[in-house]
């Protein structure tokens, strides 16, 4: 029996899944479309976003899961179809990533099968830029970005879609500032605050992340799709369906299986792979480095054997019983491994800093010498560069302490930094790290993140390699 278009159209226009499998080939030409029971459930909360039952959503679920393509390209699609007059307002955390994902709604709305299904839906040709485009029937779909304003635009509803980069979590103030943009801007774009609607997706980045923040007000209906599901869930589908997930399944094995997953999570490190692939992220706290993650080399160091030695100086200001120490990290570069060689530890005047530093350098002849770019870094960089030495690098302070040490978590916990089996200092290194940030002293850390940053800074540069090789 054949079906008529009135049939087909009925059908799109119920299903929010069926327009996405349709519209896959359209914008990932050439892919093949894996289904998978999570997306089904994605669509089935986002249509009860469509029919009004639900005014404040929340879905959080892992990067590279097509949460984008379902809630910012065919979503504002599918509902323009239902309703050609629709208000729809996306925004993400940059103007060009919202753009594009403006740009692939039009492309849907544009194309041959999308026109068949929604006849009475057209772009209008007048207003059809990609960050902003109108039907003939007066609906509309606003991108934006955080920080962008949105005066005088509104729409009935709102997708706000990765408000904010995982590169930007760790920071307070740009958390604080997300937050704000939501609350005074975001927030108050509804045309209707009482019948209008709210979506918020992302991967969570911080206890504190915008959802960290929203979830305690208890007005938010939450879809939570971890990557291996951590308790039972039971999740409505279409139709009065359920998909019942036990502990361990995941959310899409013939997409990401177990050994890719295990990849990730020692790719990341266990504190992200648990924030961004599970939704359950942990505020730094006490053994933010564990020191069982770090590997150990054979034999004492022999800096001759490396493709190249850098150093790291941490420093503080006058000595004193209570006061910080001036510190220098000596670490061989070999493969993809990063080998501390030499732990020096010292209160210092400045004057006898500058003699020590001297000395560290002739000690090892580092390729190059990091120093942080304040207080009396700032004076010690200059003062070695007077020397006529040109492996001195100055580096400017981003983040507090808990946060540089923090991106470079997954590079210990991977293997990539070893230790000597045995040296004088390696108890007290390993104390300093293994009780970071609750601990006494961080000179250590500071300068073991210092270095770890510089190695992602300049990677060709050190090694004295062609960045073309």
């Amino acid at each position: 029996m054949e079906i008529t278009d009135d049939e087909v159209r009925k059908v799109y226009g119920n299903s929010l899944y069926a327009l996405v499998r349709r519209g896959f080939s359209i914008l990932n030409p050439g892919e093949e479309f894996i289904d998978g029971l999570y997306l089904r459930a994605l669509c089935h909360a986002l249509e009860r976003v469509a029919t009004g039952e639900t005014k404040r959503l929340i879905i959080t679920l892992p990067p590279r899961f097509m949460k984008s393509q379902v809630a910012s390209v065919a979503f504002p699609a599918w509902l323009l179809g239902r309703n050609p007059s629709e208000k729809i307002v996306c925004a993400s955390y940059s103007s060009s990533l919202a753009e594009d994902f403006g740009r692939q709604t039009r492309d849907l709305m544009r194309s041959a099968s999308y026109r068949h299904t929604f006849p009475w839906t057209t772009i209008d040709p007048s207003k059809s830029a990609a960050d902003e485009f109108h039907t003939t029937e007066k609906g509309r779909r606003i991108s934006a970005s955080v920080g962008g304003t949105l005066t005088g635009k509104g729409g009935n509803i709102l997708i706000y879609d990765d408000l904010m980069k995982a590169d930007d979590a760790l920071s307070l103030v740009k958390r604080d500032n997300c937050h704000t943009w939501f609350l005074n801007t975001a927030a108050s774009r509804l045309n209707n605050p009482k019948e209008g609607a709210i979506v918020v997706i992302a991967q969570r980045l911080h206890v504190d992340d915008l959802i960290g923040r929203l979830l305690p007000l208890g007005d938010w209906e939450v879809l939570n799709l971890p990557a291996i599901a951590t308790e039972p869930q039971v999740l409505p589908l279409a139709g009065e369906a359920i998909w019942e997930r036990k502990i361990g399944d995941l959310l899409h094995e013939e997409r990401v299986d177990a050994a890719e997953l295990e990849r990730i999570r020692r790719e990341l490190g266990t504190t992200t792979f648990e924030a961004q692939y599970q939704q359950s992220p942990v505020l730094p706290g006490g053994n933010l480095v564990k020191t069982e993650w770090f590997r150990s080399y054979d034999g004492p160091p022999r800096p001759s054997q490396y493709e190249a030695v850098v150093q790291s100086w941490d420093t503080a200001s006058v000595p004193g019983i209570n006061n910080d120490y001036s510190v220098c990290t000596t670490w061989g570069l070999i493969n993809n491994h990063v080998d501390l060689l030499d732990v020096h530890r010292e209160q210092y005047d400045y004057p006898d800093l500058v003699r020590a530093a001297r000395a560290q350098r002739q000690k090892f002849k580092p390729r190059l010498i990091v120093v942080e770019k304040a207080g009396v870094g700032f004076a010690l960089g200059t003062d070695l560069l007077r020397d006529g030495l040109r492996d001195v690098q100055g580096l400017d302070v981003k983040g507090d302490k808990v946060e540089r040490m923090s991106v470079q978590c997954a590079k210990i916990e991977a293997g990539f930094v070893r230790l000597p089996k045995s040296s004088p200092w390696l108890e007290t290194y390993l104390k300093e790290m293994g009780e970071f940030p609750q601990g006494r002293y961080d000179d250590q850390v500071d300068s073991t993140s210092q270095i770890l940053r510089t190695l992602d800074m300049r990677p060709w540069q050190i090694r004295g390699l062609s960045r073309y090789k």
